[in-house]
């Protein structure tokens, strides 16, 4: 006997009395009932004088309606009622591609942050599991109270930091604003986040390891002096110029011969990663770099000029400084290439991003002045070098040196 489908064994029950068509059809009807009283997020009470039931209607103008029937059963079909009639409305996830399409289309972001976009809508709007659901939510009826029940339910389930909230706001206010503007709904999301209020303890405290932030003097004094001998490896001098410039991984291998002055490195390039049409991972290089502030000349010393000048000496002909065969060395290359490395020496491997924390701390230890400092990383001003990568790099011995000769009573 050949397998049947789920229609045809249903129409078989129903046409031999298996299956009473009338209990699937109330069975479909109650189903659907509690669908759309469910979507309904107001209470239903009956009058105490008059005996009658009310509830409120979300409304355009006012915010909310208030609508009066004789009866319960009544309220809950005018809702009913109310809820198929929008149902063709946008969802928050409709709403997201219509407003992320247009951000691309527009130029105002690049393929890589459309893409992280997506990433984070589908970490904290699809899968999550505190909201299930939420991206499939119409607009319309998202208020005040859902959206911060929402945020707050979001960051204490998920545990998440400061920073991940701010990605997850980027989207909330996108969203919301475009909504709005489109009249898709009628929340103000900037009155919303001007009022609302998010404790620090709400989110994770991330512990900065201080130890693993940067590579200690003795390791980096190590991985130099290993790395200037390699004069023939160009993934491995590239490292080096990283310890001697402190530019970004995907600054250094979007570098080429012509960026470079007799004492000064113009950083105006970055390595992107994105999805092509294909959903496949594509690097290539942007004309600019990572921010406004990253578009830098970096000054150098007479080791970064020698390192320079092993670089193109080791190099292939290309047209990018880092160039194998021909072809442009990834960022991913060098960050392989440091790992092996480290192994090699016995050292604790930390990412490429360490030895540029390393850069600035030695610039800040050296007591270069703050504007310098922050011009050399491509900051926008000292604070952020100061926070985010400045960690002490000395032993515990020199630390302690340092104190004692601080502290003289």
């Amino acid at each position: 006997m050949a397998e049947l489908s789920k229609a045809e064994l249903l129409n078989y029950a129903v046409e031999n009395g298996i299956v009473d068509i009338n209990t699937i059809t109330k069975q479909i009807e109650m189903n659907e009932r509690k669908k759309y009283l469910e979507m309904h997020k107001y209470e239903i009470w009956q009058g105490e004088k008059d005996k009658k039931w009310y509830t409120y209607f979300p409304d355009d103008t006012k915010g909310r309606r208030l609508i009066k029937r004789a009866s319960k059963e009544s309220v809950e079909s005018a809702i009913i009622s109310y809820y198929k009639q929008h149902e063709n409305e946008l969802t928050i996830k409709q709403v997201f591609e219509l407003w992320s399409e247009e951000k691309l289309e527009y130029k105002e972001i690049e393929k890589q942050s459309y893409d992280r976009y997506y990433t984070d809508f589908t970490r904290f709007f699809v899968n999550n599991k505190a909201f299930p659901n939420f991206s499939d939510k119409k607009i319309r009826f998202i208020d005040d109270e859902i959206l911060e029940k929402f945020i707050k339910k979001t960051i204490v389930e998920m545990n998440l930091t400061e920073k991940a909230y701010g990605g997850m706001r980027i989207l909330i206010n996108g969203i919301f604003k475009y909504a709005k503007n489109h009249r898709y709904s009628q929340l103000s999301i900037t009155n919303f986040m001007g009022d609302l209020n998010i404790p620090k303890r709400m989110f994770k405290q991330k512990v900065r390891d201080k130890k693993n932030g940067i590579y200690q003097e003795e390791e980096a004094d190590r991985l130099v002096d290993y790395l200037k001998s390699q004069t023939q490896d160009l993934k491995a001098l590239g490292i080096l110029l990283t310890f001697e410039t402190g530019v970004r991984v995907g600054e250094l291998s979007s570098l080429k011969l012509e960026d470079f002055r007799k004492n000064s490195i113009h950083v105006q390039r970055t390595e992107i990663k994105y999805r092509n049409e294909d959903g496949k991972w594509t690097f290539s290089v942007q004309d600019f770099p990572k921010s406004n502030a990253g578009n830098r000349y970096i000054m150098i010393n007479s080791n970064a000029v020698n390192t320079i000048h092993n670089i193109n000496k080791a190099r292939s002909d290309g047209e990018f400084l880092f160039s194998e065969n021909g072809n442009r060395i990834k960022s991913s290359c060098f960050r392989r290439k440091l790992e092996v490395i480290c192994k090699k020496l016995g050292i604790d491997y930390k990412s490429n991003h360490k030895i540029r924390a390393t850069y600035g701390t030695m610039l800040i230890d050296g007591r270069v002045d703050d504007s310098i400092v922050a011009e050399q990383m491509g900051h926008v001003d000292i604070e952020t070098t100061r926070k985010y990568y400045y960690y002490s790099n000395k032993d515990e011995e020199k630390r302690m040196e340092q104190v004692k000769s601080a502290v003289y009573y």
